[in-house]
């Protein structure tokens, strides 16, 4: 027999002990009692019985149906209190008081001989033949659905009072249950989460807002709670998971100060910034990476989902690559696009690329909203040979003019050195330690001919199969030294110096976003423009570099 000593001690183990004392006779008397009874009167009892058990179950099942969706309100939140911190007590009291007046109710049930008398009762048809075959029927059912629900109130209100009590006992006893894991779920939910940043105010934070697929209502605290440990209920009846164990991270999140749309809720961050000039080809750059990349990846494992968001900054990306023209990008907003990588069975994560326009770096206006600066893993500045007027006359004395019609205005230079000074005094540099954040310089547009004789990948073959030795027997090494030596010839030595004194990690790469001169209708070729997002992941030591490594290949 269960050992009730933890819920009453012995004196209730010898209540029921009395208690089964007394009902042993009685139970034995009814049952010889009921031997003695004709076997028709015993087959007619079994079936009065089994409808009365049938209406018992189905009057417990109607008003748990009922009821199921009623939950406690909490007075502080968006969302209901969880089932066993207050909406379970809620819903028994509901469930029970309803399922009393179902027992007594003998029209809602067809599986009931009473209710078959009340239907008799009430039915008209033209046909006399019919009535009367039913008034036959209706004066036994009649007396049948008396017993019936004689039965089916007394051993009803037996099973409904014993059935909550057992209800009332589990709650009392799962309720402190619930209490004591609420801090340890909290723990592992909070440990679990991972530091975000506002694509668009920069905040900083690990808990963003949740929005409700549903409703669309924002939820602020979505964690394990009194609200529910592993789930949640908004107000609207649709429920949440609320912790990063139990899938919270597939919900829309906001930003907790802003309300931005995330592009994920608890992914690792990767945050690359993108430097360069009006018309240096930034914008070329990214769409031919994101096309690159998305489609290399996608068709490398099934397993592996990717793709963009802001959506729509890349279906304008996409466009610009098919349609071979690219487009002026914003002046005054730094516009931020995430690459959202998810695995099967394995956690998000973001590659963030921070587009920042010129306009925004030469006026100053940058340092009223820096913070993202301060998360920074990487860094590309793109540098246009052709705003250089030496390199544009050097392309018309060869007959190649009209590939120099669009080419950056600004001073490559002042660009580079207001870049390096805000980022210095933004991260808090100290005057005896460079910063390790890897920089990646990126000579865009290394498809015209001019600029490919000087650092294009025959030229960096060719110097380092002439004495591999001078360069460490490392091809990358080569390429460095004659894409610097060509950027000091270009006169941009100051810039490049002020760069080695703050930066410790820096490549640097020719590449073409385009692989041709603008032209409508010609789709990109792009060459090199995921190698220096790969070295930058690769010198970061980030897991992205996994992923960054499969959608490289050889181009030249």
């Amino acid at each position: 027999m269960f050992e009730y000593t933890r819920f009453g001690g012995h004196l209730i183990q010898e209540v029921l002990n009395e208690i089964s004392i007394f009902t042993r006779p009685i139970i034995h008397e009814v049952i010889y009692f009921f031997a003695l009874l004709p076997p028709i009167v015993q087959s007619t009892f079994r079936i009065l019985l089994l409808f009365a058990v049938v209406g018992i179950l189905m009057s417990h099942i109607k008003g748990i149906i009922k009821n199921m969706g009623e939950w406690k309100k909490h007075p502080r939140s968006k969302l209901m209190f969880g089932y066993f911190f207050g909406s379970g007590t809620v819903q028994r009291k509901l469930i029970y008081k309803d399922a009393h007046i179902f027992l007594r109710d003998r029209k809602w049930s067809w599986l009931s001989i009473a209710g078959l008398a009340y239907r008799l009762g009430i039915f008209a048809h033209p046909s006399k033949l019919l009535m009367f075959v039913c008034s036959l029927v209706y004066l036994p059912a009649v007396i049948l659905g008396f017993f019936e629900m004689t039965l089916r109130v007394i051993i009803g209100t037996v099973y409904l009072l014993a059935t909550s009590i057992a209800h009332w006992l589990v709650l009392s006893v799962l309720q402190p249950l619930s209490y004591l894991l609420i801090p340890f779920w909290q723990i592992a939910d909070k440990l679990a989460r991972i530091n975000q940043h506002c694509p668009d105010c920069y905040e900083t934070f690990n808990l963003p807002e949740f929005r409700c697929p549903r409703c669309e209502e924002i939820h602020k605290a979505l964690i394990p709670s009194v609200c529910g440990i592993m789930v949640a209920r908004c107000a609207c009846g649709n429920f949440l998971a609320s912790s990063v164990h139990t899938g919270r991270s597939q919900i829309d999140a906001v930003c907790p100060a802003c309300k931005t749309e995330l592009a994920a809720a608890n992914a690792k961050q990767f945050s690359i910034q993108l430097v360069g000039g009006n018309t240096s080809g930034k914008t070329a750059y990214l769409a031919a990476f994101q096309h690159l990349y998305l489609d290399r990846l996608i068709n490398k494992d099934r397993r592996l989902s990717v793709y963009g968001k802001p959506q729509d900054y890349f279906d304008d990306l996409e466009e610009i690559y098919k349609s071979g023209q690219t487009q002026q990008s914003s002046s005054a907003a730094v516009l931020t696009y995430s690459f959202l990588h998810k695995v099967k069975r394995t956690g998000k994560y973001n590659l963030v690329i921070y587009d920042i326009p010129d306009e925004v770096l030469l006026n100053n206006s940058y340092i009223r909203n820096p913070r993202n600066l301060g998360f920074t893993n990487g860094i590309i500045i793109i540098v246009d040979p052709l705003a250089v007027p030496s390199v544009r006359n050097e392309c018309i004395k060869v007959g190649i003019g009209n590939e120099v019609n669009n080419y950056s205005t600004d001073d490559i230079s002042e660009l580079i050195i207001e870049f390096v000074h805000q980022f210095s005094s933004i991260t808090g540099l100290s005057a005896r330690k460079q910063i390790t954040v890897p920089v990646a310089i990126v000579i865009n547009k290394a498809d015209v001919k001019v600029i490919k004789r000087e650092i294009g990948l025959p030229k960096i073959k060719a110097t380092f199969n002439a004495n591999p030795g001078a360069f460490g027997y490392d091809i990358t090494v080569a390429r460095d030294k004659l894409c610097r030596v060509y950027l000091e010839k270009l006169g941009l030595d100051n810039a490049l110096n002020n760069i080695d004194s703050i930066f410790s990690h820096i490549r640097y790469f020719p590449v073409s976003a385009m692989g041709h001169a603008s032209k409508k209708g010609k789709e990109f070729e792009p060459f090199g423009v995921i190698a220096p997002i790969a070295w930058i992941t690769k010198e970061a030591r980030a897991e992205l570099y996994n992923y960054v490594r499969w959608a490289m290949t050889e181009e030249s």
